[in-house]
């Protein structure tokens, strides 16, 4: 009789642990370079720069077009109002960049971390 060396549930914890691990593996920029990276994707619009910004859920960038580029969801604060955006964040030339999230539908919202 045919006897497994592992069983089905102790393969879903391992695959579910080895997910944990990658996504714990982001690297992700601090919240004055993110803050940064946003004013930068901002520049010209007029936008005055964000007086809080706050990270989320952040993952693996759906599609991403950068090594490490990760999508997070995002708390920007403008003055008295909080806006919740996904962006994708990438290092290029050592210095952190922001542009819009094609990840949505990976990420949470509203993302309960943002709370």
């Amino acid at each position: 009789m045919f006897k497994p060396l592992i069983s089905a549930t102790s393969m879903v914890a391992l695959l579910a642990a080895g997910g944990m691990a990658r996504a714990q593996d982001l690297v992700l920029p601090s919240i004055p370079e993110a803050a940064d990276a946003i004013v930068d994707m901002l520049a010209g619009s007029g936008m005055p720069r964000p007086s809080k910004v706050k990270l989320g859920t952040c993952i693996p960038a759906v599609d991403a077009t950068y090594p490490g580029q990760a999508a997070c969801t995002v708390a920007v604060t403008l003055g008295a109002a909080v806006s919740e955006n996904q962006m994708d964040f990438y290092k290029q030339d050592g210095k952190w960049k922001a542009q819009p999230s094609v990840s949505q539908d990976k990420l949470p919202f509203p993302d309960p971390k943002l709370d």
